[in-house]
């Protein structure tokens, strides 16, 4: 039997055209080869450079990832948002008690909520304990998949959801067991592999839960996600930092 993979995703505008740039050149007999591919939902990030090579006439092809990374993302102490930060509202089963088809987690890059399952392939998932209350599990206090997890920390800033317009560089509690009520707001900080080329690693979001229903052991939330590598702006538009 073939397992099919069932995303349930938020209303977002469509993604964008895959983007594939690649450039040569010679300087002094010397053939430099560079290329940076920008692709979409996968967990590549915006400008990640391709390992080029250079190859002379004294040498081999040899590794130089780190030429090209101008070209492709500009000055690295600024670099510029490629997408807009929106408020999504969503909705999710608990973890516990749920079918497996279910949505039960949140997946930051592709902006999407999508069931638990072998591939742990999410940034959080969702639960709902005995009292009621909001259970968060980042991805490796419920496992690590074949390719090893990724840190995620959360963090209570103790405000109001709407009054969250940035996300603190520091002060998560890395991957541990968050119970929050409803309606009280979390900060998210997902170490993604895909912006292992950016000068932070991290995607942010803000994220509530409006109203359980604890019956039909169901959530509903919103969040805003930040999918640019290393911007913490949580204010809707295009991000600034």
């Amino acid at each position: 039997m073939i397992e099919v993979k069932r995303k349930i995703r938020l209303n977002l505008p469509p993604p964008p055209h895959t983007l594939l740039l690649t450039n040569t050149m010679r300087i002094h007999e010397t053939e430099l080869r560079s290329s940076w591919r920008v692709r979409w939902p996968d967990r590549r990030c915006v400008g990640q450079p391709v390992v080029g090579l250079i190859r002379s006439r004294h040498s081999s092809w040899v590794a130089a990832g780190a030429l090209g990374l101008l070209a492709a993302c500009g000055d690295l102490t600024k670099t510029t948002a490629q997408f807009t930060n929106e408020n999504q509202p969503f909705f999710v089963h608990a973890l516990s008690g749920s079918a497996l088809p279910f949505t039960t987690a949140l997946l930051m890059p592709t902006r999407t909520v999508t069931r638990v399952d072998g591939a742990l392939s999410f940034d959080v998932a969702f639960d709902l304990n005995s009292a009621g209350d909001i259970v968060l599990l980042p991805v490796n206090t419920v496992g690590q998949g074949t390719s090893g997890g990724h840190a995620v920390g959360i963090l209570k800033p103790g405000g109001a959801y709407e009054n969250i317009l940035e996300a603190p560089r520091t002060g998560y509690r890395v991957d541990s067991i968050t119970v929050v009520k409803r309606g009280e707001a979390v900060i998210i900080q997902s170490q993604e592999p895909s912006c292992g080329f950016s000068i932070s690693p991290y995607l942010h979001a803000k994220l509530v839960i409006d109203s359980v229903d604890v019956s039909g052991r169901a959530m509903f939330g919103r969040t805003t996600i930040n999918i640019n590598c290393g911007f913490r702006s949580l204010k809707s538009g295009l991000p600034e930092f």
